[in-house]
């Protein structure tokens, strides 16, 4: 693994989320594993999978910094793939994001690409939904609409940064739900089948609506741009909760 601050905090994520992720790096989304993948063969994989992923999250990142070697050729370097920051860039590039730059920090073009997603994502809601969230986090002076939960969101990056991380969180766990109630997630006995993971978190949402963009690119992009989508989320969970653990002490 190159040395990556950016991904120093999956030591830190939980388990489920860390599944997810190697699910996909390792299948694709009709569950049949990636050729180029090499973590099945790996001692921490067999140790680790499934129940104990903060044991291999350095063999994820590495993963992940392989597959952004293949899409972003000149940054490639001994050996190694490039850092994540670049990851990001270019899969934000790829995926249409506006508002880019190169000195932008790799969070800061994360939470970018989290509003596109969310803003697809909110578009699937109820107005019923759309209330619940805006109710519970406190969100005042907006419209109780789709609408006004996407200017909301937009405007809570610049102004109240904090708060931001807690409505994406929100959204993202209603969009959990409603991937759940319309059976789109499938569990098995206390376990979810190989492959099956890309279907869970932001990934799964993006494919509720339909958004399949990266089913047009190359094979690298396929893996880099749902996992990227996953680590911002995760990422956002992970400020989160470090939130609500320093508000109660």
């Amino acid at each position: 693994m190159r040395p990556d601050f950016d991904l120093q905090f999956l030591a830190n994520c939980e388990n489920n989320d860390l599944r997810t992720l190697c699910d996909i790096l390792m299948y694709n989304n009709n569950g049949e594993i990636r050729f180029c993948e090499s973590l099945a063969n790996t001692d921490s994989y067999n140790s680790c999978y499934p129940g104990n992923m903060k044991g291999m999250w350095k063999d994820l990142a590495s993963e992940l910094q392989s597959y952004g070697g293949n899409t972003i050729l000149n940054f490639f370097r001994d050996g190694q793939g490039p850092r994540y920051e670049s990851i990001v860039y270019d899969v934000c590039k790829k995926m249409g994001v506006k508002d880019i730059a190169k000195h932008d920090t790799a969070e800061d073009m994360e939470q970018k690409l989290l509003i596109m997603v969310s803003s697809k994502a909110i578009g699937e809601m109820t107005e019923e939904q759309v209330r619940s969230i805006m109710d519970e986090c406190g969100i005042i002076g907006y419209a109780y609409s789709r609408a006004g939960l996407v200017a909301a969101l937009l405007a809570l990056q610049v102004i109240n940064k904090r708060l931001f991380i807690i409505v994406i969180h929100s959204v993202m766990r209603m969009l959990s739900e409603i991937l759940l109630t319309r059976g789109i997630v499938i569990i098995g006995v206390g376990t979810l089948s190989k492959g099956l993971g890309v279907l869970l978190g932001p990934i799964g949402w993006i494919m509720l609506t339909g958004w399949t963009i990266w089913d047009l690119m190359g094979p690298a992009y396929r893996v880099t741009v749902p996992a990227v989508v996953q680590i911002a989320y995760m990422r956002v969970k992970y400020q989160a909760s470090i939130n609500s653990n320093s508000h109660v002490a």
